[in-house]
């Protein structure tokens, strides 16, 4: 529902709803806002589960009353056909926050937080993590076949087919939900290990965090990351329908990188162990610019546009892996400088920069789609569409990958933590 909500809830209004480019600025805008909130909700409802007793957890309570709204609301952001196009977007505006901001929210940070308190054995939970990210793949994989799909239930322009996907979409996730709640139970027998803080500790640390240039690059680096993943399968239909002439070259693009993303997924360790962290991100970064460049250099070639997806599919998946070490980096980083840990202050760089990347990912696309006067349904586009989907799906990324590049050179962060660590051996060696 979340791969499916963040990809075509632009291409719903722009194809199905069609209003105007006024109205779909204005929805661009409203997304970024939604995503902005998003961000601050995280925090929210962690403080809301910490809070929380009830006699089937403090994660897992949560986690059960959201499946049922968040189904509902799922359905009625592709579902609001009969209207005007004002109301419509009005309708989707709503339940869009709705979605991403409350109910999407609740369900997923109470079903990370069940991790815990359901097991406190590190190799049950990091076998638990990597089932979890083989199936979050799989339901990704939505984004590439709901193109072909909806044509052949009759086409994106009509409101039956987006309504029977979606359908499809909520009797497979209600199941899959279903299970978890039922099966998955917290067990009263773990208790976390945690630190109590000292007073002051919070904020000491907050100053720590907000003081080192290395939160402002996790922040930049996610947000970049997370805006190319989205603006890219946002305006990868229009690109692969009028660029390439054949729509389902999106599914195809979408589709065959998951090979090499699987490929770079499971070299990972063995570059982290024999070189670093710091080289193995930058490479992979460089695989990214690389297969960037290539598409930009040939953006109408479907066989160059194959084989910069490819590359840029190996190079993605090493940049998403590592670049979630970042937070425990600034930890180590902060405890090491100033004694106080920042585990979850740090983990919001993560956050933050996950929301407004996607945010600005989706908005930036729908501006940009209304300022190229992109005409929904048509044959053909014009010059200056054209030239966007080009920018949007290569020549933008390929900038972006560069200063991806740039930042990840900064990460001295061990580094930094070995000469402090001298300083420290040096002082007791004096005294």
């Amino acid at each position: 529902m979340w791969a499916f909500t963040a990809t075509y809830v632009t291409i719903y209004v722009t194809d199905c709803i069609a209003p105007g480019k006024e109205l779909i600025s204005i929805l661009g805008t409203i997304i970024l806002i939604c995503r902005i909130f998003d961000g601050l909700s995280d925090i929210l409802m962690g403080l809301l589960i910490e809070k929380t007793n009830s006699r089937i957890g403090k994660a897992r309570f949560w986690y059960g009353i959201s499946i049922i709204p968040l189904t509902i609301v799922f359905f009625f952001l592709f579902f609001v056909g009969g209207t005007t196009k004002l109301v419509a977007i009005i309708l989707i505006s709503i339940m869009y926050f709705l979605f991403t901001v409350i109910f999407y929210t609740m369900n997923n940070i109470a079903f990370n937080a069940m991790l815990p308190r359901i097991s406190s054995d590190p190799y049950d939970q990091s076998n638990i993590c990597t089932i979890n990210s083989i199936f979050t793949s799989v339901g990704g994989l939505v984004t590439a076949i709901a193109v072909p799909a909806l044509n052949y239930l009759g086409g994106e322009d009509k409101q039956s087919s987006w309504t029977i996907f979606v359908l499809i979409l909520i009797v497979l996730a209600l199941i899959g939900q279903l299970i978890c709640f039922f099966k998955v139970k917290e067990k009263d027998g773990i208790v976390l290990k945690t630190k109590v803080r000292e007073k002051g500790d919070l904020s000491k640390g907050l100053k720590a965090l907000l003081k080192t240039p290395y939160f402002y690059i996790a922040i930049l680096m996610f947000t970049i990351n997370y805006y190319l993943s989205l603006s890219v399968t946002s305006i990868g239909k229009y690109y692969a329908q009028y660029v390439l002439n054949n729509e389902n070259i999106y599914s195809l693009f979408g589709s065959v990188p998951m090979v090499t993303m699987g490929i770079g997924l499971l070299l990972t360790p063995l570059f982290v162990k024999k070189f670093n962290k710091k080289v193995t991100l930058m490479v992979a970064i460089s695989f990214v610019a690389l297969g960037n460049l290539i598409g930009s250099n040939f953006p109408y070639s479907f066989i160059a546009g194959l084989i910069g997806v490819l590359i840029k599919g190996f190079g993605s998946a090493v940049v998403m892996s590592q670049l979630f070490t970042l937070a425990p980096d600034l930890v180590r980083y902060i405890e090491k400088k100033d004694g106080v840990r920042v585990e979850g202050l740090a983990a919001s760089a993560n956050s933050f920069g996950c929301k407004i990347g996607s945010g600005l990912g989706t908005a930036i696309v729908l501006w940009m789609l209304s300022l190229a006067g992109y005409v929904a349904g048509a044959e053909s586009q014009n010059s200056n569409a054209i030239y966007t989907f080009i920018s949007l799906y290569w020549w933008v990324p390929t900038i972006l990958s560069g200063v991806l590049l740039i930042l990840a050179s900064f990460w001295n962060v061990d580094k930094k933590i070995k000469e402090l660590e001298q300083k420290e051996l040096s002082k007791q060696i004096n005294n």
